[in-house]
């Protein structure tokens, strides 16, 4: 995809240097041809006076405008005067005689190519005059384009230019078909309003000043050698809009024009209104518009891209292949693991089952002793005896809480909805003397019904209300139960107004066996916490506190609700 975009771009940038460079020739074209109209203006304000103009005095005038090196494809530029019945003598004897005393290159003057026409415009200045005797004296009037031409110039009073033609001063008559140009043409009236009304202009027309465009040399420098130029004349602007057709003849052809440059994707056709015509220029090249990096980025892109996609197939094969091996060796530890998790835990069970025996064997032992031999003990002695008994209570104790941990693991019951309600007032049951020994305030709200065992939750609740009641601080303990539903999960809270702990022992207080405290300060075996966690993950839900030194704590269960409830 990113090489056909790249090649999509290269080739967009193509055709807007194409349409530039297109615009750029017509442009430079229209200007040039626009200049050489303007001059006849210029040459009419010069024939405007009422005197006659001598060849003399329009000789210096053009002189002055260097017209060879300024005006390359201006063949020529020239007056043409209209001659009347009735005056055709004296007129052909006024421009001859004047032209012959100006010292002039001019030949006799005489009107062609037929003198006995009743009107005619006849050219009776011209510049240069070598190599262009044969405009002078011809009747413009005396050729179907010509004649157009100078009736549409009368008749428009603005620049009116003619058809493609073959000009009269052509020297090799075997090409004369194929060197044309046009004459573009300028009226003259009596009189200072040189735009009369219309139904006044053929009768004051004075004559017409015009320019000769001879168009191979219009179009020599206006292009590179590579590129293929066609002028086509499409028709008057007064017209129906002329295109070019199958078959039209190009008027100017400069340039290969090989099957490569009339490419369409390579060419371009733009119009141009040019003294009431309209022409239509023809553009080519067969030359690359870009350069041969650019054309060279889309390849370049698709190599990369291709070598990137094998680069990338690579590395996701080793990948899907690692991956496979890696999933295959998790699996397999996740079997052993789980094999070693069942032994671990089936040895916990097992280990703690068979060590209540001899440890209420010991306890009995240490009993009996002090009950029979208590009286002949020393102090020191029954000292140690009480260890012996604080120890192996506190031993029990852990055993107690190690099955009770280890039974959490094993239970595979399935979970049943559990009103945490009950739960919570059995859990107080069961430490009633515990409350009324410490006069705690033991409260709670309404609580949700969540999935779990009944009895594993109940020692939930007992053991956070007996570590509110056991961790309490010098204010007597008061412990409260609420909960709230927040997106979608129900949030219980158990607060007490304890000792408080601290930020940095949050997540310690719940791995087993850890204690913030000796036996000597606060009695404990550091695994109900850890039990409590385990109960609630079983039920699907998470424990954590938030609390800080001195504050109190509040512990919070979150806990999806009940699937039976839900469905209720």
């Amino acid at each position: 995809m990113a090489a056909y975009f790249g090649a999509q771009q290269v080739g967009q940038r193509a055709d807007e240097l194409l349409d530039e460079r297109a615009r750029s020739i017509a442009t430079a074209v229209d200007r040039r041809v626009q200049t050489y109209i303007e001059k006849t203006y210029a040459l009419r304000g010069f024939f405007e006076v009422d005197e006659p103009v001598t060849h003399r005095e329009f000789e210096r005038f053009m002189a002055g405008q260097r017209v060879r090196e300024r005006y390359p494809g201006a063949l020529s530029f020239g007056y043409a005067e209209v001659s009347r019945p009735g005056d055709r003598a004296a007129f052909t004897r006024r421009v001859d005689h004047d032209a012959q005393v100006s010292g002039l290159p001019y030949p006799r003057f005489a009107i062609r190519p037929n003198a006995r026409r009743p009107v005619s415009v006849v050219v009776t200045h011209v510049h240069p005059v070598v190599g262009l005797e044969a405009a002078y004296g011809f009747d413009l009037l005396s050729e179907a384009a010509r004649r157009t031409a100078v009736n549409g110039a009368r008749d428009r009073g603005r620049p009116t230019a003619t058809a493609p033609l073959v000009f009269v001063t052509e020297r090799e008559p075997e090409r004369r078909d194929d060197v044309k140009g046009v004459l573009a043409m300028l009226p003259i009236y009596e009189g200072d309003d040189q735009l009369p009304p219309a139904r006044d202009r053929r009768r004051l027309l004075r004559g017409v000043t015009y320019t000769a465009i001879r168009f191979p040399d219009l179009l020599s420098d206006i292009a590179s050698e590579d590129d293929d130029l066609e002028l086509y004349d499409v028709g008057s602007v007064d017209a129906i809009p002329g295109r070019i057709r199958a078959g039209d003849e190009a008027f100017n052809a400069r340039g290969g024009a090989d099957a490569a440059a009339r490419d369409p994707e390579r060419s371009r056709v733009t119009e141009l209104q040019v003294a009431g015509r309209r022409w239509a220029l023809y553009y080519a090249t067969g030359r690359p518009l870009v350069s041969a990096t650019e054309r060279a980025i889309p390849w370049l892109i698709a190599t990369l891209g291709l070598v990137v996609s094998l680069l990338a197939g690579g590395v996701v094969h080793v990948l899907a292949t690692s991956q496979r091996r890696a999933q295959a060796l998790a699996d397999q530890m996740t079997v052993e693991l789980k094999r070693s998790n069942e032994e671990l835990e089936r040895f916990a069970f097992l280990a703690s089952h068979d060590l209540q025996q001899p440890l209420r064997t010991v306890s009995g032992f240490v009993q009996l002793l002090e009950h029979q031999y208590g009286h002949e003990l020393d102090d020191a002695a029954k000292e140690y005896i009480a260890h012996a008994l604080r120890g192996t209570k506190q031993m029990g104790t852990l055993i107690d809480d190690l099955l009770a941990y280890s039974r959490v693991s094993r239970d595979d019951r399935p979970l049943s909805p559990v009103a945490l309600d009950e739960a919570w007032d059995a859990a107080v049951d069961q430490l009633k003397a515990t409350i009324e020994d410490s006069g705690a305030v033991v409260e709670r709200g309404s609580l949700p019904v969540v999935d779990g065992d009944r009895s594993q939750l109940v020692q939930v609740f007992a053991n956070l209300i007996g570590n509110a009641v056991k961790y309490r601080g010098e204010a007597p303990p008061e412990v409260t139960a609420d909960a709230q539903r927040v997106n979608g999960v129900w949030e219980i809270a158990v607060r007490d107004n304890g000792i408080g702990i601290d930020p940095e022992d949050h997540e310690r207080i719940f791995e087993m066996f850890r204690r913030l405290h000796t036996d000597d300060e606060i009695e404990g075996t550091g695994v109900g916490l850890a039990l409590a966690k385990r109960i609630v993950e079983r039920s699907g839900g998470d424990i954590h506190v938030e609390s800080r030194r001195g504050a109190g704590s509040k512990f919070v269960i979150v806990m999806p609700p009940s699937k039976g409830q839900e469905r209720r």
